[in-house]
C-alpha cells in the first residue's frame, strides 16, 4: 500500500505544480531565432551591397545614348578620310594633339584618357603609368574634334591593336 500511496501523491503533486513559463521553454525560442537570424542576416546583406556598390562604366549613359548619331557621324568622317591608328601625319597637323580614351568595360575607376602628340618621326605617341592588359574599348579623337575612331582593342592579343580600317 505504501507503493501505491507514493505513486498516488507523485501524480497528485505534479497535477499541482505550476506549468514553466513560456521562456523557460526550446520550441518558443526556436521559432523567433528564425525570423530574427532572417533578420541579422538581411542587414548582414544589405551592408555588404553598399559598401561594395557596383559603378555604371559611364555615369551620363542617358546623354550618350541620346547622342549616338553624332558619334556617328564623326566615325564615318574618319572612314571617310581613311584615318588608322598609325597616322604618320598625312592629313593631320603633326603639331596637333590627339585624344586616345581608353574605357574598361567594367571598372569605370580604370579609364583615361591619353594625350598624343607627335614624334620627329611623325608617330604620336603617349606614355601610360602602367601596362594594360585585357580589352578595352578605345576611342581616338582630335583635341578640336572633327572625327572619331572607335574600337575595342585587346592589349593581350597577339596582333597589335588598331583602330579603324587601314589606309
Amino acid at each position: 500500500m505504501t507503493s501505491v500511496a507514493s505513486v498516488a501523491s507523485g501524480v497528485s503533486k505534479t497535477m499541482t505544480d505550476p506549468p514553466t513559463p513560456w521562456y523557460r521553454q526550446f520550441w518558443p525560442w526556436f521559432i523567433i531565432a528564425l525570423p530574427a537570424a532572417s533578420v541579422v542576416f538581411s542587414f548582414a546583406t544589405l551592408a555588404v551591397a553598399v559598401r561594395n556598390a557596383d559603378s555604371l562604366v559611364r555615369d551620363d549613359y542617358y546623354k550618350a545614348g541620346l547622342g549616338i548619331n553624332r558619334d556617328f557621324a564623326l566615325e564615318r568622317v574618319a572612314a571617310h578620310g581613311g584615318l588608322a591608328v598609325e597616322v604618320r601625319g598625312s592629313g593631320i597637323d603633326p603639331h596637333s594633339e590627339l585624344l586616345l580614351a581608353l574605357a574598361h568595360p567594367t571598372d569605370a575607376a580604370r579609364d583615361q584618357v591619353l594625350p598624343l602628340r607627335a614624334g620627329a618621326d611623325g608617330i604620336f605617341r603617349s606614355a601610360l603609368a602602367a601596362p594594360l592588359r585585357g580589352p578595352w574599348n578605345a576611342t581616338l579623337t582630335p583635341a578640336g574634334g572633327g572625327w572619331r575612331l572607335v574600337a575595342r582593342i585587346d592589349f593581350d592579343a597577339a596582333t597589335p591593336p588598331q583602330l579603324g580600317a587601314p589606309g
